[in-house]
């Protein structure tokens, strides 16, 4: 590209592409653009005034000459042409600097030798960082050894910029990563339809009444249905002695049928006293590799047990749980909330396919130390989150059958995902101008107190002081609206949930990584305090 301030001052400026989302910028100004920098800096200064006899702006160069350092005038010339030159050319190129420009005088060299010249040159800068503490004291000492003049003439001397001759430069760096996008005009999406059956409110009602039994006096001796039974219960693999059987209490209701082996089942008929044992087999699929497809034997000690009546079927039982004036009324009250539950799920559906096409079609060239640093982040929040739950790095990468590097090897793929994804969806904002409102923001802060059970007024206060979370909530937000932009555009096929399942089933292995990307992380689902992160506590079972 080619500006031309007037007939005679022009400047040239090539932009080229190293490749890691590294650029440089060479800008050649001819002698008129440096007379005209030159220029300005004497107006400038003459603006300035404190020169005795002259008023501000009518100070003769002569007498700015004889004021003003030659080096000071260049220097100030020279900061002027680099900031103003650069941050229009890398306007103009729409490039983004995420680290510190290095700049040289003269003529880029060779694609390939600038190339080679990069990368010592990053190298180099981080040899100084690592020094920087050990250095920074001898650095300020012979600082202050050196006057202000001796300073100026060291740091210009190898600056050749003069008046009357033509200067050029190039500045290399790490930009903001620019990704190919793929065309999102008129997506194809699927929306499952989950039909509500009665079964489903049937469902809900019975659990309605299990959590409203009363106790009541029986004389049985042995336990019947609907009874709640404390027990000691343990759990004996085939491979361990049964002096390994360790036991705990625990209370169960019979029909909940939410045990292991059914072992509640296996209560029905049986006094306190006894023991009763099922054989059970683990699914080859167990989270927990230790049980995986192995068989157990389930043995539970009968404490007590007490008999517990549920409420029968009426609009008294329906009144008893809230505005309900009858039982149809407390059934219509259900098939609402489970019909409004079905199309959020439907909803969350949309947003992931929307989301994984987007990965899909995009490519982006990110700088491997952005890629380092995610990834580093996000082990160490991993680390934090176990000490919490008292395991190890190294217990937690064995529970998921690999070693520690395998772990991290996964926090980095997983870290080069999210930030792919970020970087697709903040340069699909741009380009249609989404910015979230005021309104917007508080959605997302009403939501962040709903889902991590926080006081609004808390997660208002941590937004004030903590930047991080803002800028997090910000991102939320214009997802949230580039993904419902999308979606009413987008061409949607309504269709069975089993013809859904089918169609996901025929997807898996099409992309492993799409599959980093879930439909809950597609709304930020699964999110953590703005204060503390609590950590989940895994089942062994």
């Amino acid at each position: 590209m080619r500006e031309d301030r007037r007939e005679r001052s022009t400047v040239d400026v090539d932009v080229r592409e190293l490749g890691g989302s590294r650029y440089t910028v060479h800008i050649s100004l001819d002698k008129a653009e440096v007379n005209d920098a030159f220029g300005k800096t004497y107006q400038e200064l003459s603006q300035r005034g404190g020169i005795k006899g002259f008023r501000p702006g009518r100070v003769p160069r002569k007498i700015i000459d004889r004021n003003y350092e030659s080096d000071l005038i260049r220097a100030i010339t020279y900061d002027d042409l680099l900031q103003s030159r650069l941050e229009k050319a890398m306007e103009q190129a729409d490039l983004r600097p995420i680290d510190q420009l290095d700049v040289k005088h003269g003529a880029p060299p060779a694609a390939d030798e600038l190339l080679a010249e990069s990368i010592k040159a990053k190298l180099a800068s981080d040899e100084e960082a690592e020094d920087a503490e050990e250095g920074d004291e001898d650095e300020a000492a012979d600082e202050e050894a050196r006057s202000p003049e001796e300073s100026l003439e060291e740091a210009m001397e190898d600056v050749p910029l003069q008046e009357g001759e033509p200067f050029e430069f190039y500045a290399t760096f790490t930009a903001y990563p620019k990704p190919q996008l793929p065309d999102v005009s008129g997506l194809k999406l699927k929306r499952p339809v989950a039909e509500v059956v009665e079964e489903a409110v049937d469902e809900q009602i019975e659990e309605l009444r299990r959590l409203n039994t009363e106790e009541v006096e029986t004389d049985r001796d042995t336990i019947a249905d609907g009874d709640a039974v404390v027990v000691e219960i343990g759990i004996l693999l085939e491979d361990e002695d049964r002096d390994d059987l360790k036991l705990r209490e625990e209370e169960i209701v019979v029909g909940s049928r939410d045990y292991i082996g059914d072992i509640d089942q296996a209560l029905i008929g049986h006094a306190p006293g006894e023991t009763v044992e099922v054989e059970y087999t683990f699914s080859e699929d167990h989270p927990n590799e230790d049980l995986a497809g192995k068989n157990a034997r389930v043995s539970a000690e009968i404490s007590s047990f007490s008999a517990r009546k549920l409420p029968d079927l009426t609009d008294e039982f329906a009144q008893s749980l809230g505005d309900y004036e009858t039982l149809d009324d407390l059934r219509g009250s259900i098939r609402e909330q489970l019909e409004a539950a079905a199309r959020a799920v439907a909803d969350e559906e949309l947003r992931g396919q929307v989301l994984r096409q987007i990965l899909e079609g995009t490519t982006v060239d990110i700088p491997e130390q952005m890629i380092d640093e995610a990834a580093g982040r996000g082990f160490d929040e991993l680390h934090s989150e176990l000490q919490q739950t008292g395991m190890s790095v190294e217990e937690f990468a064995e529970a998921n059958d690999m070693d520690v590097e395998e772990l991290r090897e996964n926090q980095r793929s997983r870290a080069e995902t999210t930030l792919k994804l970020h970087f697709a969806v903040e340069t699909l904002a741009r380009a249609q101008e989404i910015e979230p409102s005021e309104a917007d923001l508080m959605l997302e802060l009403n939501q962040v107190a709903e889902q991590t059970g926080s006081d609004l007024g808390f997660v208002l206060q941590a937004a004030s002081v903590q930047p991080q979370f803002m800028d997090d909530m910000r991102d939320r937000a214009t997802r949230r609206l580039l993904l419902d932009r999308l979606i009413a555009s987008a061409e949607v096929e309504e269709v069975t949930q089993e013809e859904y399942d089918a169609w996901l089933e025929s997807r898996q292995g099409a992309s492993e990584e799409v599959g980093e990307v879930s439909a809950a992380e597609a709304s930020d689902e699964s999110v953590e305090s703005p204060a503390e992160e609590d950590a989940e506590e895994s089942d062994s079972e």
